[in-house]
Formats: C-alpha cells, structure tokens, sequence
C-alpha cells in the first residue's frame, strides 16, 4: 500500500531530496483547539505534550519499559489513580423527559386551565372536549419523538472490547477498561485502539491507522516514531501518535499509552459535548433569561419562541373576555350558564388545535424526509431548517464519495510526425494528460479515458450514470476517447504497472454490486486498469489456447463478473505470473513486484522478468535513469527530471494525491531475480507515468450546492484534508468561487489563532477550513451565531460522521449527523440522521421545511381568524338583552367549542400538508425569517373582522326579521320553551353561517393571494374534502333532536339557508377584492430595480 507515499506527494514539508513534495505547506494546528495552542497538563500523567518528547523520555516519566511493561501491581495502583478507561456513557432518551415536554407546553397550560374551570362548573360536554384535545395534542407530540429517539438510541461505544498489552514482561489480554497510562500496547492489522499512546523507537513496522473518525482523513496514515518539534501541530500531523478509536490496517507497532477514558482525545470530544455555552449575562439578567428560558420565550426554535409568545399573549386576552363576560352581569347573580360562557368565550380566542395540528405537521413533514432518508431526531428541526443560512459540512463521505478513484494520468509522450504516431523518442516535456470518467459507483470497472490538453484544468464532477453506476458515455468514440486496443504504449505500459504492481481486487457480488478489497489506492489504480482492458485477473489468467476460457471443460479462474468488465479487454496470448513481491514500506514509500510472462503454449523466455514499482514520487524517481520502456527511451537527467516534479506540483495543486509508476526489463531468470535485494531490483528503473486519485465529490453534491446558493444559503466546508484537496473540491462542488476573497480558504491554524474580535472584523468568514479540529468547527458555529445577514442572525446547519464532528453538531442550530458512515456519537448528538450519507438529502430537507413554514403560516392564519370570528360573535353577543335585561347569546357554548375544535382542526391540519411551493427554494432566508409578518396581521384582522360581521349580521337578520327581536327567556340555561324559537333559529344560522364560511375560508388559506379560482383544489384532496365533510356536518346539528336543541341549542333552518349562502357570496366577493388590492399594492412596492438572490447584499455585520 502506498497512502503515505501519496500523502507525501502533495503535502510538501521542506524541499530536501529526502522530503515529500507537494503543492502546499502543512499548517500547523492546535492543541484541542485552544486559541494560543497551549494545554493544561495537571490532569495528565505527562508534563506536556508527548508527540514533542521521544519515547525513552516518556517512558521514564511514566515509569515503564518498553520490554516489560507495568508491573501488575503497578497497574492496579495507576487504575486506582486513573479509574476506569472508558468514556461516560450518554444519557439515555428518557420517557418522562419526553412528556414533561409536551405538558410543559405553553398552549398544553392553557388548556389545562380551560379545562380544570371546566370541570369545576361541572360542564362534562366541554371539559370532555377539552381533555381530549390535551391527550391528542401530547400523544402526538410524544409519539413522534420517542420513535426518533428510540430509532437512534442503541449506542454503541468507540473503542475495543479487549487490549494487547505487557505486563511483567509477558503479552496479556487486558479488558479495555483497566488499560492505564503506562501500559505498553501492542498493535497489529485490525486492532482498535483502546487508548492514547505514543509509539516506541523500534517497534514499529509499517504502521498505518484509520483515524477518520476523529480528523476526517480519508485514508489510513501512515505512522512512525520520531518526535516533532512543534508542540501545536494539529492532531492529524501527530504521526507518532496512535489515539483511541482509531483502527490499525497495516503493520505492527508497540506504544505507551499516555491518555486513558476523558484524559483521551476521544474523552475530550466527549466533553465538549457536554460543555455548556456560557452566557454574559450576570445577576438579575442571568434569572430573567432562565425563566425565558423556563417559559419557551428564549432559548429554543423562532417559530417556538413565537408560538409560545402567542400562547401567553392568548392566554391574557381568554382572561380578560372571561372577565368581561362577568362584568356584563354586573358581577351579581353568576349562574352556571354565565360560568360555562365565560370558559367557552376564553376558550374560543385560543385555537386549541393548534398543538394537535403543529405537531401532526411536522410529524408527517418528519415522515415525508425519512422516506427521502433523513430521520428527524426533534421535529422542532424541521422549523429551524427554514431559516439556515450556513451549511458547515465535512468533506470525506459527506460532499464526497469516500472512495478513492483516479481522475488523471499523464504519461511522456513521443515525439510525433504526421506520418506515424508512434515515432520518435520520448519527450517529457511534451506528456499527454488523460482524463478518467467516473459513474455514481467507484468501483465500476468500465468508463471513458480521454485525452486532454496539458493545459486543461481538472473538473472534478461526476459523471452522469445509470443505476448500476457506470458512465453514460463508457462506450463512446471520439477523436478524443482512448481505445483499449489502440492506445500508445507509454501509457500501456503505465496501465500494465497500475494492474500488476498491486494486490487490490474487484468482484460484483451476487447482488450485482460492485466490491473491492485492498488498499484505497491500490483500488483506484486497479479499476482503472479495467477501464483500459488490462485489468489483474485478465493478464494474469492462464489459458491453454485463446479459446480455452469458453470451453465448458476448463474451469474458468475468474468469476463471470470479471468477464462482463472486460468485455473490451485487450488481446493477450499467454499470461503473467507472480516472481516475487516486496509491498510498500513506509520508510522506503515505494512496492515493487516482479513478473513473467509465460504463453498459451505454455512456452516463456525464462531469461526475462518486468519489474514494476510505483509510490512517492520523488522516490521512485530517485531509481529511475531513463523514461520510457524500450529502444526509444531517453535518459532521465536533471532537466527532465525538474519537468516531471513540476507535472507532479500541477496535478498536486489540483488536489489530486499523485503517485509515480516506472518498470524494467530484467534479462535473468526467475529464480535469480527473487535472490536480488530488495534495494537493488529496485534501481535502474524507467519512468512510465504519473497517477492522480482523489476522493471524488458525490454526483449530486453540486447541484446541492448550487441550489443552496440560490436559495440565498452558504455552504461553507470544515474538514481535516489538506488545503489543496480541501480547495479542489471545494471548487469543484460550486463552493469555492472565483468571485470570493482572499481569505477564503484558511486552514485551522490560521483561524484558530485568531480571537473572537479577530474573527469578528473579517469582512467574511471563511467558507473552507482545512486541517480542521473539532474546536475548530464549534468556533465557527460560534462565529456564525455572532453575526447578521439581511438583518437576521445567521442560523447554521453542521453536517459530519465522525466522532470530530460531535461537539459542533450538538452547538449548531440544527446537526446533521451520517446514518451509514456515521460515528454513533455523532448521531446521538444530532437533530437529523441522513440515511444514505447524502449532502443532496440536505437541500430536500430544506426545502421540505420551507414548505412546512408556510404551511404552518397558512393554518395559523385560518384558525386564528376563525377565533377572532368567534369571539367577535360572542362578544357582540353580549349587548343582545331579552326582556330581563339579560345578555342572550348567538352561540351557545358547545357550538362555540364545536366550531373551535371539531370544524377548525382538520381543515388545518390539511393545510398544514400542502404541497411545497416550487419557488421555495428560490427565495433568501430571510423570506422565512417569521411567519408573523405585517401582511399576515392584516390578513388575521381583515378576515376574523369579515367572518365575524357576516355571521352577526345573520343572526340580528334571522331575529328580528322572524320574532322582531324577540329573544325569549331563560334559553341560555339549555332546556327549550316556546319564547326561544327565534332564538334557536338565529343561533342555527349563525352556527351554519360560520361553520360553512370557515370551510370556504380554509380553501382561500391556499394561497393568499392567488384568487380561488386560479387555485389548483384538487392538488390537496384531503383539504377538499375536509372542507365538503365538515360543511355536511352542519345538516345533522341541526336536524337531529336532543343534538340540536340540547347540546347546540338550535332548531333546524328553512329560509335561512338562503341569507347564509347569501353571506357566503358576501365574504367571496369581499375576500377577492382584498386580494386583488393585496396584489396590486405588492407590484406597487416591487417596483424599481427588480431585486433578485443573485443581487442581494452578500454582506455580514456583527450581531450585538
């Protein structure tokens, strides 16, 4: 394996001939995201940082050797000391938490109270009502996020179940949770570590360790024992360094641990988790925000904070109409009746489905994503995804594939005539540069080579496929299309050493998807091997004639799969065997194999054996004394050598991880090439070709970004790759622009060194961040949540996998957290899960909860107006006296409640499940900033005023144009006599009017200000026929017996049905009128300069 040496190729330390070059410098970082860099050790068993010291001056101060380890009893003292070394486990999702969050709801409260006066006046009807609506509402509520919570609550430790270590001097099994600062661990392929260590001088061979998790690299690292002398380089750049979590993949290594459970840079993590945000606020300022907090005004989602505002503001009004329907009597001789219509008229101001119709809403809105594979954690994070305005995202799995392919090639070239193209000598500074397509999967072993100029630079987008993951235009033709059967031999001779020159392999399963094994690298090569016809399992199988493999007799050494991917192999009239192999070495940085080529005949020239090496390329290149294979092959010297290092820095510079392959002709036998030294077969090579392999950004993860950027949202990219690669793919995603600033790109050094005020004077943030800590990201989250944009506070999404990303998702506004790559920390922390791993998921949860805002904006519009309407009506109602002089009034308190709950609830709720506008994700955030904006307050009092008027106008219609205004006696108590005829009647129409209005009105909720009639109905069928139900519900309320006249106390209409479609026509004609004059007056204020996303203001200011 070679992931070092690719490393090594584009991360340039010093430019020593034993130095790696590359495109940039690494940066150094920070130690656990501290501003100044600096650590406190008191809690450490070390005085510092163990990276800077050497293992012997380590050992000694943890009293340890190398040979023997801690003695047992030592042991048991320092575990004493250090306690357990595991992390502390998560809190788990508790039930009663849960529900005590639905009842401590501010609208839950109110009702509570409606119902406990209810009950006290013994009105069974409404405090049933009323009781009911509790249970729906918290059911729902609670249902929803013990689903979510349960779903992501099995989780599962980082670390090993059981440790390699020596004590008194022998190698033990330990259990994980008694390993303690000292132990010497040993490490081998598959080994989890189990705690922080630092590795010994001598013992390590090979050692490479998966630490994606906690820096977000993509490939293993490869490590080695040397000190540095940089105390802050950041956690990545630590090579001597194993950490807990992390897996070994190669090699073999001992090292002494110095961080066990917290003192981890795992446990750290952890931590920060759970570290609180400090405020500023101190004294009776610091109460005040708690019982904000306390009350859900502070503290949690705007549309939250909101509703919650509202629910008091609400609550307030119920008591003062409570109140005032008192004080109409005068505050003497209070009746039940009178107690039951002060609750009912309380109880209409608030939309007691509100809750009920909020959390049904966001719960379907949740279902809807988990179907798009998002899983939503806390449905408050649908609401907050209306508003983001930054997208910090990881790179490695989460914009990217998380699969290493290869993107280019460059091969010498040979100087050409018009005549024959393959004459001449090779020139190096005349190289051809090929492109390689890649499908939607990596692994798939077909696609497209092309040849492209020099010049050209890298477009790291890929390429449209099909559902099996291959390229569209695989098996396209062109001038520019290299043809596996047709191809220059430089770059034959380059393919055949990416084939043999690697031990990775690639099979479809029986499922027919695409599979490898290896080294990430080694796979990027070997797929493109198979692209060009030349893959291992090709040139390596044996066959007795070139017709053997189809002959049922033979049994065929490669699976039918291979086959298929090799449909355009090319001809071969015999194989290669395997003569001996050295694999890579991190210390050399280079692998070397030795082949021969043995006929179908079965005859070979036992005098010749091709050698093929590949790795860092100044190593490699340091063996090499001519470019090319063959007669026509020139000397490498200094010149050709200085043009190949600079094709090198040039792809390297694209992001690219460049590897450099070369091949020999050996005239010796088999047996006397294996007795060569390893230093010896690997001298006198040809160079044949450089390799470039990236990380390829997803196929959607593009039209993501740019939709986001639409949409008036950055997407900024925080990840632990290197600054070339970060920036590669960071343009290649439409993230990185040519348009943004200098400072753009920084790496996390450079913005961790900065203080807040620092950062607070940039003129812009900036939108990538490379070699970045977990500190790293929290402070830009931070940073973010300082300041505006289009006068609101910016509101960040983090995206991320591994355990790095925790503390960020759990500081950010809504974390996203990967279901398929992701660390169980990380979920455990986040608002949404991603089933698939898909930044594309992200823009469709946006947009989802965009449309669920307006939905949201739309159905509060309707109910609240229905209250104003009903309360309208019940108030004016008061000044409606009979002969007594005692108010009698036009609904009577379970038609009141009727309207509020049963009517109102499910024409909400089917607005609350509109279809999302198409322009959703057109407009800026700050379109959804509130759903409460000055034209939706003049549309609650324009509508509650009409809807109530028309009501009362049929009621004084019905009275006195039937009875004279004769409102009878005694019927508010409930029980019919023959003086409240023309009561009954009016009180049925006003019930019929408003009823039939407000099904009318959900409809015009729709869209508010498209007419009626330019609405596609039938686009919500279940608001539809909601409205068309409920509108029938009026018919047995009033015709059945001892329903009308007991509970609802009213009599069944006969002419009155004409004035109450009368009135319906009077509020369509008023309502389209409104929404004529609102489109009229919102061309007037759109007029001048069109303002679009595009030219809006890209400018930030600090928060106060």
């Amino acid at each position: 394996m070679e992931s070092k040496g690719q490393q090594d190729s584009r991360v340039k330390e010093t430019r020593t001939v034993d130095s790696e070059r590359t495109a940039v410098s690494r940066q150094p970082g920070v130690v656990n995201g501290g501003k100044d860099g600096r650590k406190d050790y008191e809690d450490s068993p070390l005085s510092g940082p163990a990276h800077v010291a050497t293992d012997r001056r380590v050992m000694e101060e943890l009293e340890t050797s190398a040979e023997k380890g801690l003695s047992s009893e030592k042991a048991k003292t320092l575990h004493a000391k250090w306690g357990d070394n595991i992390l502390e486990p998560p809190p788990k999702p508790s039930p009663f938490k849960l529900l005590g969050r639905q009842v401590l709801n501010a609208m839950t409260l109110v009702l509570l109270a409606a119902m406990a006066v209810s009950f006290g006046t013994q009105d069974w009807i409404e405090a049933g009502v009323i009781a009911a609506l509790v249970i729906l509402n918290v059911t729902v509520g609670f249902s929803q996020e013990w689903k979510a919570e349960k779903t992501v609550a099995a989780l599962a430790s980082v670390g090993a179940p059981v440790a390699q270590v020596l004590r008194d001097g022998k190698e033990v099994d330990s259990k994980v949770e008694e390993v303690v600062p000292g132990d010497i661990i040993l490490l081998t392929p598959g080994s989890i570590v189990p705690a922080d260590g630092r590795l010994l001088d001598g013992f390590v061979s090979n050692l490479e360790a998966d630490e994606a998790l906690l820096t977000g690299e993509s490939l293993p690292v490869a490590k080695h024992s040397e000190p540095f002398d940089d105390a802050d380089i950041p956690l990545g750049d630590r090579l001597n360094m194993v950490y807990a979590g992390s897996q070994i993949t190669k090699g073999r290594a001992r090292a002494v641990v110095v961080g066990t459970g917290m003192n981890t840079e795992l446990g750290k993590i952890a931590q920060a988790i759970e570290r609180k945000v400090k405020t500023k606020e101190t004294g009776w300022k610091a109460k005040w925000l708690k019982i904000q907090v306390a009350l859900g005004v502070k503290g949690t989602t705007p549309l939250q904070m909101k509703l919650n505002k509202l629910a008091y503001l609400l609550l307030s009004i119920a008591i003062i109409l409570a109140i005032v329907v008192v004080a109409s009597t005068g505050f003497t001789d209070i009746d039940d009746s009178i107690a039951t219509y002060a609750v009912a008229t309380a109880v209409s101001i608030l939309p007691a489905s509100l809750i009920a119709v909020v959390s049904l809403t966001l719960a379907t809105a949740s279902r809807e994503l988990a179907k798009r594979n998002a899983l939503v954690r806390r449905m408050d994070a649908i609401e907050g995804l209306s508003i983001v305005t930054d997208i910090c995202s990881d790179k490695t799995g989460t914009l990217t594939v998380g699969k290493m392919v290869m993107k280019k090639a460059w091969v010498p070239a040979k100087l050409r005539n018009p005549e024959n193209k393959e004459s001449g000598a090779v020139d190096s500074s005349e190289g051809q540069t090929y492109e390689v397509e890649t499908g939607s999967d990596p692994y798939y072993p077909r696609g497209v080579v092309r040849y492209i100029d020099n010049d050209k630079p890298l477009v790291t987008e890929v390429s449209e496929s099909g559902g099996d993951g291959s390229s569209d235009t695989e098996d396209g033709a062109g001038p520019d299309v290299v043809q596996p059967t047709d191809m220059e031999n430089n770059l034959a001779n380059m393919t055949l050493c990416a084939s043999l020159c690697n031990m990775a392999t690639i099979h479809r399963n029986k499922e027919g998807i695409w599979q490898a094994n290896g080294d990430a690298t080694e796979i990027a090569l070997q797929v493109f091997a198979h692209k060009l016809g030349r893959g291992k399992p090709h040139m390596t199988h044996a066959r007795k004639s070139p017709h053997s493999v189809k002959t049922p007799s033979q049994p065929m050494q490669r699976t039918s799969s291979i086959y298929s991917a090799n449909e355009r192999a090319v001809p071969i009239d015999g194989h290669y065997k395997l003569v001996i192999e050295h694999p890579f070495d991190s210390t050399v940085k280079r692998m070397s194999t030795a082949w021969r080529f043995i006929k179908d005949d079965g005859s070979e020239n036992d005098k010749e054996c091709l050698v093929f090496m590949k790795g860092a390329v100044e190593r490699v290149l340091d063996r090499c004394e001519a470019i090319g294979l063959g007669n026509d092959s020139v000397p490498l010297d200094e010149t050709r050598k200085a043009e190949i290092i600079a094709r090198m820095d040039a792809l390297a510079a694209e992001g690219l991880r460049v590897l450099c392959l070369s091949g020999k002709v050996l005239n010796q036998s088999p047996e006397a090439v294996k007795a060569i030294p390893r230093d010896e077969l690997e001298q006198g090579l040809r160079f044949l070709g450089l390799a470039g392999i990236y990380d390829p950004p997803r196929p959607e993860s593009r039209g993501a970004v740019l939709e986001a950027t639409q949409a008036g949202i950055t997407t900024r990219m925080l990840t632990g790759d290197h600054p070339a690669t970060a920036s590669a793919i960071a343009k290649a995603v439409a993230i990185l622009r040519d348009d943004h600033p200098q400072g753009a790109v920084m790496t996390g050094q450079q913005f961790d060194a900065l203080s807040e005020d620092q950062i607070d004077a940039l003129p812009e943030l900036p939108v990538v961040i490379a070699r970045c800590a977990p500190e790293t990201k929290v402070r830009m989250v931070e940073a973010l949540h300082r300041r505006k944009i289009w006068g609101m506070t910016r509101f960040a999404v983090m995206t991320g996998d591994g355990v790095n990303d925790s503390p960020a998702l759990k500081r950010a506004d809504v974390g996203v957290a990967m279901g398929l790559a992701g660390a169980d920390v990380a979920k455990s922390v986040s608002d949404i899960v991603l089933a698939d791993d898909n930044f594309a998921s992200i823009t469709r949860a946006i947009r989802k909860g965009r449309g669920t805002l307006m939905n949201l904006s739309k159905f509060l519009l309707y109910l609240l107006s229905g209250n104003i309407a009903e309360v309208l009506v019940l108030i004016v109602g008061l000044a409606f006296l009979n002969d007594e002089k005692v108010s009698v009034y036009p609904l009577s308190p379970v038609a009141a409640l009727w309207i509020n709950t049963i009517a109102a609830g499910p024409p909400a709720l089917a607005l609350g499940l509109e279809p999302t506008a198409k322009d959703a994700m057109e407009k800026s955030p700050r379109a959804y900033k509130t759903i409460f904006t000055l034209w939706w307050y003049i549309d609650l009092i324009f509508y509650g005023i009409l809807i109530g008027a028309v009501s009362i106008v049929n009621f004084v219609i019905v009275v006195w144009g039937r009875g004279n205004g004769d409102l009878g006696i005694n019927c508010n108590e409930g029980s019919y006599n023959d003086s409240c005829e023309t009561l009954y009647y009016g009180r049925g129409t006003t019930f019929a009017t408003l009823t039939i209005i407000l099904m009318v009105h959900s409809l015009e909720c729709k869209h508010l200000e498209k007419s009626l009639f330019q609405m596609d109905l039938m686009d919500n069928k279940l608001l539809l026929w909601s409205a068309f139900a409920l509108s029938l519900s009026v018919f047995p309320v009033l015709y059945i017996p001892k329903i009308s006249d007991y509970a609802f106390q009213v009599l069944g209409l006969k002419w009155e049905w004409g004035i109450v479609f009368g009135m319906v026509l009077v509020y369509l004609v008023f309502t389209e009128l409104y929404k004529l004059v609102r489109r009229r007056l919102n061309k007037v204020e759109a007029g001048g300069p069109k303002v679009t996303e595009k030219n809006l203001p890209k400018f930030e200011t600090i928060a106060p």
